[in-house]
This record gives structure tokens, sequence and C-alpha cells, in this order.
């Protein structure tokens, strides 16, 4: 890409191009386009306002709305929305939310409609909901949920019905359901509370990934939570994708390995039919945080995200018809962390508001691997009291940092 985006949206518009916009690691991202029929990236006209985190809609009409996220001009969740139309390759700004987002939902629903759910703000996690009507360039609330979602994942069910799952929330962790028809909220049950993908499949089942291996199915005719084979490697935040012939391609995140957390170059695909995972070769580069987006020649495209303190421009193209099922995952190369700490958290943090700082990009990574410490053995030492109180701060500021780092992990959700 021309420049690197992380936490991204990609959108397959209408003519087969791809939209990028956004990125946590650089919220000065200007938005892309990718046409595969010339394996080119282009700028698109200037957007009204860059961000990160927020979502991007393909309406009926071909354009693109953009809702919330994290505003460069300000550094905190915004109402702003504009439009991306594809004809004039420009961006036009419409009504705003009544609720400032980032990190939320957003649905096309059979009306036409876009709802978004959730999110979070500096006040923190969101429990209201509001639609979007394109007819009218309106926005009007919609019934509120049960509990606070930041970072949920959305699926519009085949009736109609939208089922959000997962993120990090404030109440139980359940999943919950809304009706268009009655503007209602119900319980879907609570296996979702580990919930990092949510994939529709061709039975109208949704099939989910959580945290570890585990992956459970939800069945909309039961209301009923089942599980589903276990994922050959455990991963934190990979993609998803539906493949053109029904099975789903799961690609990168990261997992632990010997203490320390490692990003993934790792992709296996679950076929429903069988219940079935395998492995599905091995990209080009660790990643997460990235897009993955399945084209019309039935390729996926993989894009951009990031390794620590690293945002990615690389791209690279998974064809299911040469996946190779024959190496297994844990085969497949890692990339440690390119320095102590993570990648830099966003400016708005709730309930307590962090410093804003900008991640250094690169569009390739190098393997960096770990450096092995020796212990030495030291005799008796006397501190005194003012010696005493630096390294308490010291130490103080480890755990700080050791705590950021955490967070940073889940910073999709909790943003």
């Amino acid at each position: 890409m021309r420049q690197p985006h992380q936490a991204a949206t990609a959108t397959l518009l209408p003519n087969g191009k791809v939209l990028v916009v956004g990125g946590f690691g650089q919220l000065d991202s200007a938005p892309e386009l990718y046409d595969p029929a010339s394996d080119t990236w282009s700028p698109t006209g200037p957007i009204v306002v860059t961000r990160s985190l927020g979502t991007a809609t393909l309406l009926p009409s071909g354009k693109v709305l953009l809702a919330g996220g994290i505003a460069a001009d300000t550094g905190h969740s915004t109402t702003r929305t504009e439009l991306y139309d594809p004809a004039t390759n420009s961006w036009s700004a419409t009504a705003g939310m009544a609720v400032q987002r980032s990190s939320h939902s957003a649905t096309l629903l059979p009306s036409g409609k876009v709802l978004v759910a959730g999110g979070q703000n500096a006040s923190g996690y969101i429990a209201s909901a509001e639609l979007y009507d394109p007819a009218s360039g309106r926005w009007t609330m919609a019934a509120r949920m049960d509990a606070g979602y930041a970072g949920p994942y959305a699926t519009l069910l085949a009736n109609g019905m939208v089922l959000l799952a997962g993120g990090s929330t404030l109440g139980d962790g359940r999943g919950e359901l809304y009706d268009p028809a009655t503007n209602r909220w119900s319980n879907a049950g609570t296996a979702a509370r580990n919930t990092q993908t949510a994939t529709r499949l061709a039975d109208g089942r949704v099939l989910t990934t959580g945290q570890g291996k585990e992956a459970h199915l939800y069945d909309l005719a039961t209301n009923h939570w089942s599980v589903a084979a276990s994922m050959l490697q455990d991963r934190d935040l990979p993609t998803a994708t539906s493949l053109a012939d029904g099975r789903i391609l799961v690609t990168g995140g990261s997992t632990s390995a010997g203490g320390q957390q490692v990003w993934l170059t790792s992709a296996e695909i679950y076929d429903p039919a069988l219940n079935h995972w395998s492995p599905a070769g091995c990209m080009g580069q660790a990643r997460w945080e990235h897009t993955a987006t399945l084209l019309p020649s039935k390729r996926v495209l993989i894009a951009g995200g990031d390794l620590p303190s690293v945002s990615l421009s690389d791209v690279e193209l998974f064809d299911p018809s040469a996946a190779s099922s024959g190496q297994p995952v844990e085969s497949c190369p890692t990339n440690q962390p390119i320095q102590a700490g993570a990648a830099t958290p966003s400016p708005e943090v709730s309930p307590a508001v962090a410093t804003p700082s900008v991640a250094p990009t690169a569009s390739a990574v190098p393997t960096v691997q770990p450096v092995q410490l020796t212990a030495i053995r030291v005799g008796s030492l006397t501190v005194n009291r003012l010696t005493a109180i630096g390294i308490a701060g010291a130490l103080a500021l480890l755990v700080l940092a050791a705590a950021i780092y955490a967070w940073a992990r889940w910073r999709r959700r909790g943003i």
C-alpha cells in the first residue's frame, strides 16, 4: 500500500476495487483503493476527517458510509460521519451520530438502514445503538442494549436480525439479538464472551472464534451455542473470511510461546460440513489487526496490520485453489517482538485518558530473535532512603508499562 494501515476497514466496492480506510498506529492515514485488475493502489479524494477505529459500510447505492472512530484532529471518539462515492472518488460529510463512538459495530439491514451499536468513548463502554437512513441522511436512536460493548462483532442473520457478540464489556459478556421489526434486543446466550471473529455460514449458523483455540457455533433456530472443533492454533486478533465455497479462512494473529507473545504467519481453514480445521499454508508476513477481503476472483486480499510498534503496508493474496494443506501450522515462522513494549495505545482510554503518541511505520519487518539474558550472582547491597525511593519508582514504572502492554493487546475493543 502507499502507507501503513492497521486496525483499518476494508470494503469491497461494486466495481471490484477494495477501499481501505484508517489506521490505528497512524491516525492521519489517507484512504486507498486497490485495483485487482492492475494490482495497484491509488489514493481516493481527500477525506473530510481522517480517523481510526471507525466503521465502513457499503450502502445499496454503492456509496460507503464511514461512521465514528478516533478523529485525527481531536484524538477522541467522534460523532462525525461521511460518505464515499466511488463514481466521483470523493468524500462528503453527512449528518453526525448522536453519540461519540469508536470500536463500535455497523450492520447493513435488509431495509437499507445501517445499525450502529456499542463502542466506547471517554465515558466508557456504550450500550446505545443508532440507525442511519440513507434516504434521508439522518440518524435516529434505536433501542438500548442490556450492556455496553467495545469492539463487538455484529452479524446479519438469515431472518434479518443482528447477532452482537464479543468485545470488551462491563456486562456479563453475553450475546444479544436485535430485531429491526420490533426495535428490540434480546438475550442470545453466553458462549460469545470471548468472541474475536464472527462469520455467518451458508447454513445460517454463525461461527465464532475466541481467545485460545476455542470456536463456537450459534444457531438462531434454537438460540443456542454449541462447541465447534478447536482451531489448530490459538490466536489473538486474527481475521476470518468466508470463501466462495463456504469454508472459513482464519489468518494471522498472535499467540504466546515460551511466555512471550509472538506474531503468526500461519493460516487455517474451517470446513462446516466436516466440522474440521486444516492448515492453509503460511503468509509471507506475520501480522495481526490486518484486513482480509474476498475478491471477485475468489482470492483473498490480506492487507496491512501490525507488529509491536510497527504498522505494516505490505499486502498479499491467498488463493484457495492453490492452498497447501500439507504444511502444519506449527511449522510456519513467527515474528518476535521488535522491541520491548507494544504498539502505541490510542489517545483515548476509559475511564482515564492516555497521552497520544505516534508509532513508527514500516512496509516490511525482519524477524528479530530474542536476546537471552544471563543472571549474575552478586553479594549484599546497601542503599540509602533516596536510592530506595528511586528504585521503587522505577519498579512502579515497569509495572505501569506492563499494564499498558497488556491493555494494548485489547486496544481494538477498548478505545
